[in-house]
């Protein structure tokens, strides 16, 4: 199965927005929540126990 490369920063912005969050605190923390996020996914990649 494939895994995804990354986050739509727009759209991540668009509920933010929706959800009364501060724009500016959300742009600066975004790339590392991105990171971990996709560390998270990419590990679970790996677990032997998942099923194909």
């Amino acid at each position: 199965m494939g895994m995804p490369a990354g986050l739509d920063f727009g759209a991540v912005m668009q509920m933010g927005a929706a959800l009364g969050v501060d724009a500016q605190l959300l742009a600066e923390v975004l790339p590392a929540a991105e990171a971990a996020i996709m560390a998270a996914l990419h590990d679970d990649d790996d677990d032997p126990h998942e099923e194909s």
